[in-house]
């Protein structure tokens, strides 16, 4: 109870967003959800306004529920081990999203690189009193990195649940931009998550990373979500424990 109580004070006190933050967020909702809109503002190679504006609008909402859950996630798990997160928007990543929607022009399908930005973890001193590794270390930012992933991974469950329950096509919209989303941000390039997660702990990325983009893409292809998640968890741990044997245990214990 008392750990629940420190982090609601946590939250309430470090929480909020600056300035920068918020600029930085609303620029990257805005420009990642006109990719995300592009091939919609009017049947075929057409133009409609009216059209546009509309779906350009249910894209901003996707997005903009896709990237502040994924932000949510890292921030109150920041805030949870004596971090304070603060977002940073990736303007070269925003400007390749760009150029690739516009060489791309509908050709291919989903072929949205969502990459809003990525991090930088503040050390609230005195909330760290008494941690193993009191500053912040690659492994704390790994941890905070991956909460990210995972909040959209909870996020494409939940939607996925609303579907069977309702035909709205953009439901099935969502949840296509957030496993995409998911698995760009899952790839170990700086400033993504995946980059964090690999430099802070290999052996973590390569149970992670499986498990979640297989268990996701079980789930978009209809297989029962708890079946779903067995499997992901059974051939991640084949795969992490082929990674230890192949790799890491030469690392730790030398050759035999």
């Amino acid at each position: 109870m008392a750990e629940i109580l420190d982090l609601a004070d946590k939250i309430k006190r470090y929480y909020k967003f600056t300035q920068s933050e918020l600029r930085g967020l609303i620029i990257a909702i805005l420009t990642i959800a006109f990719v995300f809109s592009y091939d919609d503002w009017g049947p075929g190679n057409t133009f409609v306004f009216s059209a546009g504006i509309y779906n350009f609008f249910n894209a901003i909402l996707i997005v903009a529920l896709s990237v502040l859950i994924h932000d949510a996630g890292q921030r109150i798990w920041a805030l949870a081990i004596g971090y304070r997160l603060e977002f940073r928007m990736w303007g070269f990543g925003l400007i390749i999203t760009l150029i690739v929607a516009f060489l791309n022009n509908g050709r291919i399908p989903y072929l949205w690189i969502v990459v809003p930005g990525g991090f930088m973890l503040h050390h609230l001193a005195g909330h760290r009193l008494g941690w193993f590794r009191y500053g912040i270390n690659y492994f704390g930012q790994a941890m905070v990195a991956l909460a990210g992933p995972l909040s959209i991974f909870m996020l494409i469950i939940l939607l996925r649940v609303l579907s069977l329950f309702s035909s709205n096509p953009l439901l099935g919209k969502a949840i296509i931009f957030n496993v995409i989303y998911m698995i760009i941000n899952l790839l170990p390039i700086p400033p993504l998550d995946g980059s964090k997660i690999y430099f802070g702990s290999r052996m973590l990325y390569a149970f992670a990373v499986p498990a979640m983009i297989i268990a996701i893409i079980l789930v978009v292809v209809n297989v029962p979500i708890f079946l779903s998640l067995i499997i992901s968890l059974l051939i991640a741990v084949v795969l992490w424990l082929t990674y230890y044997i192949s790799f890491e245990r030469n690392a730790w214990f030398g050759p035999k």
